[in-house]
């Protein structure tokens, strides 16, 4: 797999031992060319419909998994029509199976030995399951505050839990201790192969709506895998001709946790490690330093887009005023909802608005 740095501009021939670029950033995928619909595997409704067109060394998956192909659907929220992408319905309640799938099934080609992942949760239920279902050996490190039901899920799929005391940080930092000649660091924040799982959900979306793209996305960030997939994944719709112009993109984080909105506010171009203000319930979002900072922000201003952070009252206030429409989501997926309730005014009345629900409330650590 051919993979580039965007921060330093270097490209190589991706392996199991480097898991990033020598300058520390974060490999992306080399060949991402322009989207063409005629390679379509129309009879195929998951993420491997794209199979040819993700730069993998593998165009089909070694074990099904059923990841892909979300439904949407319309709802009222705030007195205005918008699209829920039921993300959470992937087969471990949480978007990061688009991503897990394809890394997975990369590394399986790479004779893979040992699986290593920190994760608060969603990312390592989903390293979990496909451990399990590719019979790969893994181990997931997870902070000790996270969601007992996360760790729950975890457990299930029979794999290693190193439960880590301090912040999400801490656990990043043990994990990649743990990683050596045996051990594979799996990171939903470092693989290209993941980042390039991500993009099927623009694909997906561009096809459900008739060819089109909405107008906003309204996204919960933390390293910002979906938000890069929907972005990079429609600028290549964009190169095809395939749709008109890009979706604006807005970036939901916590007021607790919010570099990337801290950095935007300021006009920088990279996002500095902050300190957290404290816990959120929002705990899919508690991340001090994203790898891929420099892109988000790039995302944001190509797309003329908005970052927002989010306080916790109105987290659960958002997440009970979509309960109450019939979607149960965890409170990282309400930031969402917040979002748009902060931006209604902004919005024009007749533009298609899409919310993608990345995780099942059922996942969520209750208040």
């Amino acid at each position: 797999m051919q993979v580039k740095c965007y921060d330093c501009g270097a490209q190589a021939n991706f392996t199991l031992m480097d898991w990033r670029c020598s300058c520390e950033g974060g490999w992306e995928p080399a060949n991402q060319e322009i989207f063409d619909p005629e390679e379509i595997v129309l009879n195929d409704y998951s993420i491997w419909r794209y199979g040819s067109q993700l730069g993998l060394d593998v165009t089909k998956p070694f074990k099904r998994m059923g990841v892909g192909w979300t439904p949407i659907v319309p709802v009222q929220l705030y007195n205005r029509q918008v699209l829920l992408k039921l993300e959470y319905l992937l087969p471990t309640g949480s978007f990061k199976d688009r991503g897990i799938n394809t890394m997975v099934n990369q590394l399986a080609l790479m004779n893979v030995n040992t699986m290593v992942e920190d994760s608060s949760g969603n990312a390592g239920a989903s390293l979990a399951a496909h451990g399990a279902r590719f019979g790969v050996p893994t181990q997931i490190f997870i902070p000790e505050y996270a969601s007992p039901f996360k760790k729950h899920q975890i457990s299930l799929y029979g794999v290693e839990i190193v439960q880590v005391a301090g912040t999400r940080k801490d656990t990043e930092s043990a994990a990649q201790a743990a990683i050596g000649r045996n051990k594979t660091y799996a990171s939903h924040a470092y693989q290209p192969a993941y980042l390039a799982g991500q993009t099927t959900v623009a694909f997906e979306v561009w096809e459900q709506l008739g060819h089109r793209a909405p107008e906003w996305i309204i996204c919960p960030v933390a390293q910002g895998g979906q938000f890069l997939g929907f972005w990079f994944g429609f600028n290549r719709l964009l190169k095809a001709g395939l749709i008109k112009s890009l979706p604006r993109l807005v970036a939901v984080q916590s007021a607790q946790v919010a570099p990337i909105y801290d950095a935007w506010r300021s006009g920088l171009k990279d996002v500095p490690g902050i300190q957290p203000k404290g816990p959120t319930l929002a705990e899919g979002v508690s991340i001090s330093n994203p790898v891929r900072g420099k892109r988000l922000l790039q995302a944001v201003i190509e797309t003329n887009g908005i970052v927002l952070a989010i306080d916790e009252e109105e987290i659960l206030s958002a997440q009970q005023h979509l309960a109450h429409k019939g979607y149960y989501v965890e409170p990282t997926s309400a930031l969402c909802i917040a979002g748009l309730q902060h931006l209604i005014d902004k919005i024009e009345e007749d533009a298609i608005v899409l919310l993608p629900l990345t995780g099942s409330g059922l996942k969520g650590k209750p208040k």
